[in-house]
């Protein structure tokens, strides 16, 4: 295992903190599960940054996860809108079922963050649901599936 490795799955140990932190909570707290997102960004751009020093088979595992995952890709547009930055074009999201929904440019945070578990319009009107911690839960066992892999890969 790289060093570069090891400092990705320190980044990952912290995003799962994130998501038992929202898992355990009584209550529904909106920046918990903001944070939660944040926090999986954290991690893709440390894989981003620790890329080149990679081992090829801890890259190609990873990569799987971090570069090739429409359904992490679609979290990391929640991420976006948890932070009020306004895309050019319409974000699209995943449901945790993997059906992706493209939603308006200006979604705001409140409606994304406005429970667990909430109800977003795609740009056609047509409503969709979508829980928060079923989409945390999904990535981060792919994350961790991807990080096993790669632990037990030759080099």
């Amino acid at each position: 295992m790289s060093e570069s490795f090891a400092r990705i799955e320190k980044y990952f140990v912290d995003f799962s903190e994130g998501i038992e932190r929202c898992r355990k909570a009584t209550t529904f707290n909106a920046a918990d599960w903001q944070d939660a997102y944040n926090r999986l960004n954290r991690l893709r751009d440390r894989y981003l940054n620790e890329k080149p020093n990679l081992t090829p088979s801890e890259l190609t595992a990873l990569a799987k996860v971090f570069e090739q995952d429409t359904f992490i890709e679609g979290l990391l547009n929640i991420r976006v809108i948890g932070e009020h930055v306004q895309k050019r074009t319409p974000p699209v999201i995943p449901l945790y079922t993997n059906t992706p929904i493209v939603l308006h440019a200006e979604t705001s945070a409140g409606a994304v963050f406005n429970g667990p578990i909430v109800t977003l319009h795609d740009t056609k009107g047509q409503p969709h649901q979508t829980d928060h911690l079923c989409n945390l839960d999904e990535a981060e066992t792919g994350i961790h599936r991807a990080l096993a892999h790669a632990k037990t890969t030759k080099r």
